[in-house]
């Protein structure tokens, strides 16, 4: 088994943009950040999914 660390890259940084888009558009508020939250999920489940689509590891 092997990792590819490019994909592994592009993909953390999708989900730290996502969590700046939160902040950005008000869904998160500051401290709020270890609180569970379904909105962040479903969001970082979303962007982490179509990226998967468009580039498979």
């Amino acid at each position: 088994m092997h990792i590819n660390l490019a994909h592994a890259l592009v993909t953390a940084l999708l989900i730290f943009a996502t969590y700046w888009g939160l902040y950005k558009f008000g869904v998160l508020k500051q401290g709020e950040e270890r609180r569970f939250n379904w909105k962040v999920v479903v969001a970082v489940a979303l962007v982490v999914f179509v990226f998967n689509l468009i580039w498979p590891a």
